[in-house]
Protein backbone atom coordinates (compact mmCIF):
# COMPACT_ATOMS: atom_id res chain seq x y z
CA UNK A 1 0.00 0.00 0.00
CA UNK A 2 1.50 3.57 -1.21
CA UNK A 3 2.37 5.51 2.06
CA UNK A 4 -0.10 8.33 1.37
CA UNK A 5 -3.33 6.46 0.92
CA UNK A 6 -4.15 6.37 4.91
CA UNK A 7 -5.42 9.64 4.79
CA UNK A 8 -8.58 10.71 3.22
CA UNK A 9 -10.25 14.61 3.32
CA UNK A 10 -11.49 14.14 6.96
CA UNK A 11 -9.30 11.54 7.88
CA UNK A 12 -5.23 11.91 8.69
CA UNK A 13 -3.60 8.67 10.54
CA UNK A 14 -0.24 9.10 12.20
CA UNK A 15 1.54 6.19 13.57
CA UNK A 16 3.15 6.55 17.32
CA UNK A 17 5.83 4.66 18.54
CA UNK A 18 6.68 4.97 22.13
CA UNK A 19 9.99 3.55 22.09
CA UNK A 20 12.30 2.40 26.12
CA UNK A 21 15.50 0.84 25.29
CA UNK A 22 14.23 -1.29 22.20
CA UNK A 23 16.88 0.22 19.76
CA UNK A 24 17.38 -3.53 18.41
CA UNK A 25 13.85 -3.72 17.14
CA UNK A 26 12.95 -0.64 17.14
CA UNK A 27 14.30 0.51 13.25
CA UNK A 28 11.90 -2.83 11.47
CA UNK A 29 9.12 -1.75 13.34
CA UNK A 30 9.70 2.18 11.93
CA UNK A 31 10.63 1.11 8.20
CA UNK A 32 7.41 -1.66 8.28
CA UNK A 33 5.34 1.44 9.48
CA UNK A 34 6.64 3.47 7.06
CA UNK A 35 5.47 1.15 4.07
CA UNK A 36 1.93 1.93 5.14
CA UNK A 37 1.90 5.89 6.15
CA UNK A 38 4.00 8.65 5.88
CA UNK A 39 3.38 10.04 8.89
CA UNK A 40 5.69 8.31 11.94
CA UNK A 41 6.31 9.68 15.19
CA UNK A 42 9.13 8.19 17.50
CA UNK A 43 8.61 8.91 21.19
CA UNK A 44 11.69 8.08 23.09
CA UNK A 45 10.91 7.35 26.11
CA UNK A 46 14.20 8.07 28.14
CA UNK A 47 16.31 5.46 26.82
CA UNK A 48 19.96 4.66 27.84
CA UNK A 49 20.81 2.35 24.44
CA UNK A 50 21.25 3.77 21.16
CA UNK A 51 17.96 3.91 19.49
CA UNK A 52 19.20 7.69 17.75
CA UNK A 53 21.65 6.08 16.02
CA UNK A 54 19.35 3.06 14.57
CA UNK A 55 17.07 5.43 13.43
CA UNK A 56 19.03 7.66 11.55
CA UNK A 57 18.25 8.91 8.00
CA UNK A 58 14.92 7.28 8.50
CA UNK A 59 11.74 10.08 6.99
CA UNK A 60 10.32 10.22 10.93
CA UNK A 61 9.75 12.40 14.01
CA UNK A 62 11.88 11.87 16.54
CA UNK A 63 10.78 12.94 19.90
CA UNK A 64 12.93 12.01 23.06
CA UNK A 65 11.77 12.98 26.69
CA UNK A 66 15.05 13.24 29.04
CA UNK A 67 14.13 10.76 31.35
CA UNK A 68 11.99 7.94 31.47
CA UNK A 69 8.49 9.56 31.75
CA UNK A 70 6.38 6.06 31.41
CA UNK A 71 4.59 4.83 28.26
CA UNK A 72 1.49 6.66 28.85
CA UNK A 73 3.71 9.98 28.53
CA UNK A 74 5.12 9.16 25.47
CA UNK A 75 1.75 8.09 24.23
CA UNK A 76 0.63 11.46 25.01
CA UNK A 77 3.67 13.53 23.83
CA UNK A 78 2.76 11.66 20.40
CA UNK A 79 -0.95 12.50 20.10
CA UNK A 80 0.23 16.23 21.13
CA UNK A 81 2.94 16.24 17.98
CA UNK A 82 0.16 14.16 15.88
CA UNK A 83 -2.06 16.97 16.37
CA UNK A 84 0.02 19.61 15.80
CA UNK A 85 0.94 17.80 12.30
CA UNK A 86 -2.41 17.84 11.21
CA UNK A 87 -3.15 14.21 12.07
CA UNK A 88 -7.31 13.89 13.31
CA UNK A 89 -6.13 9.72 14.86
CA UNK A 90 -3.21 7.72 15.64
CA UNK A 91 -2.09 4.15 15.91
CA UNK A 92 0.10 3.60 18.29
CA UNK A 93 2.51 0.33 18.14
CA UNK A 94 5.14 -0.87 20.50
CA UNK A 95 8.71 -1.03 19.52
CA UNK A 96 9.41 -4.41 20.36
CA UNK A 97 8.03 -5.78 17.47
CA UNK A 98 5.00 -7.96 18.73
CA UNK A 99 2.98 -6.17 16.08
CA UNK A 100 2.45 -6.75 12.83
CA UNK A 101 2.85 -3.11 10.91
CA UNK A 102 0.75 -4.73 7.70
CA UNK A 103 -2.37 -4.58 9.90
CA UNK A 104 -2.19 -0.60 9.93
CA UNK A 105 -4.73 -0.99 6.93
CA UNK A 106 -6.98 -2.72 9.08
CA UNK A 107 -6.99 0.06 11.79
CA UNK A 108 -7.57 3.06 8.87
CA UNK A 109 -10.59 0.32 7.64
CA UNK A 110 -12.25 0.20 11.01
CA UNK A 111 -11.65 4.20 11.84
CA UNK A 112 -13.57 5.26 8.46
CA UNK A 113 -16.22 3.06 9.69
CA UNK A 114 -16.45 4.58 13.26
CA UNK A 115 -14.31 7.75 13.22
CA UNK A 116 -14.61 8.11 16.99
CA UNK A 117 -14.24 4.64 17.97
CA UNK A 118 -10.52 3.58 19.69
CA UNK A 119 -9.77 0.36 18.37
CA UNK A 120 -7.78 -2.18 20.39
CA UNK A 121 -5.53 -4.80 18.35
CA UNK A 122 -5.30 -8.35 20.01
CA UNK A 123 -1.87 -10.55 20.25
CA UNK A 124 -2.02 -13.86 19.84
CA UNK A 125 -1.17 -15.54 23.00
CA UNK A 126 -2.06 -19.32 21.94
CA UNK A 127 2.04 -18.84 20.78
CA UNK A 128 4.03 -20.81 23.07
CA UNK A 129 6.88 -18.08 23.38
CA UNK A 130 3.88 -16.03 25.49
CA UNK A 131 5.51 -16.11 29.49
CA UNK A 132 2.76 -17.40 31.99
CA UNK A 133 3.23 -13.91 33.87
CA UNK A 134 1.94 -11.99 30.64
CA UNK A 135 -1.25 -14.71 29.71
CA UNK A 136 -2.16 -13.97 33.47
CA UNK A 137 -1.89 -10.13 33.20
CA UNK A 138 -3.90 -9.80 29.93
CA UNK A 139 -6.90 -11.99 31.60
CA UNK A 140 -6.26 -9.94 35.11
CA UNK A 141 -6.82 -6.29 32.88
CA UNK A 142 -9.57 -7.85 30.71
CA UNK A 143 -11.66 -8.91 33.81
CA UNK A 144 -11.27 -5.26 36.05
CA UNK A 145 -12.13 -3.44 32.75
CA UNK A 146 -15.36 -5.73 32.78
CA UNK A 147 -15.98 -4.89 35.86
CA UNK A 148 -14.97 -1.76 35.66
CA UNK A 149 -17.23 -0.87 32.49
CA UNK A 150 -19.35 -3.75 31.51
CA UNK A 151 -16.87 -4.24 28.35
CA UNK A 152 -15.21 -7.47 27.23
CA UNK A 153 -12.22 -7.36 25.72
CA UNK A 154 -9.65 -10.01 24.46
CA UNK A 155 -6.45 -7.91 25.00
CA UNK A 156 -6.47 -4.87 27.27
CA UNK A 157 -3.21 -4.64 27.09
CA UNK A 158 -2.54 -4.63 23.63
CA UNK A 159 -0.02 -1.64 22.81
CA UNK A 160 -1.36 -1.53 18.84
CA UNK A 161 -4.58 0.39 18.79
CA UNK A 162 -6.01 3.22 17.21
CA UNK A 163 -7.36 6.67 18.91
CA UNK A 164 -9.36 9.26 17.31
CA UNK A 165 -7.20 12.71 18.90
CA UNK A 166 -10.31 14.22 19.57
CA UNK A 167 -11.78 11.84 21.80
CA UNK A 168 -8.20 11.46 23.35
CA UNK A 169 -7.94 15.06 24.09
CA UNK A 170 -11.19 15.12 25.54
CA UNK A 171 -10.58 12.61 28.60
CA UNK A 172 -9.38 13.55 31.89
CA UNK A 173 -6.43 11.51 32.28
CA UNK A 174 -4.12 10.79 35.06
CA UNK A 175 -1.91 7.83 34.80
CA UNK A 176 1.29 8.45 32.68
CA UNK A 177 2.51 4.79 32.50
CA UNK A 178 1.32 1.42 31.20
CA UNK A 179 -2.13 2.07 32.96
CA UNK A 180 -3.10 5.13 30.84
CA UNK A 181 -3.76 2.73 27.86
CA UNK A 182 -6.64 0.74 30.25
CA UNK A 183 -7.24 4.44 32.02
CA UNK A 184 -8.12 5.49 28.31
CA UNK A 185 -10.50 2.80 27.51
CA UNK A 186 -12.41 3.06 30.89
CA UNK A 187 -12.76 6.48 30.75
CA UNK A 188 -14.15 6.33 27.09
CA UNK A 189 -16.43 3.55 28.13
CA UNK A 190 -18.36 5.93 31.19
Amino acid sequence: MKSDSLSTDNIRLAVVVPVYNHAATARKVVLDCLEHVSLVIVVDDGSTDDLIAELECLPVTYLRHSENRGKGSAILTGAHQARSMGATHMVTIDADGQHFAEQIPDFFAAIRKIPLAIVVGRRDFESVEVPGISRFGRGFSNFWLRVQTGLRMRDVQSGFRAYPLAVLENLKLKETGYTLEIEVLVRAAW
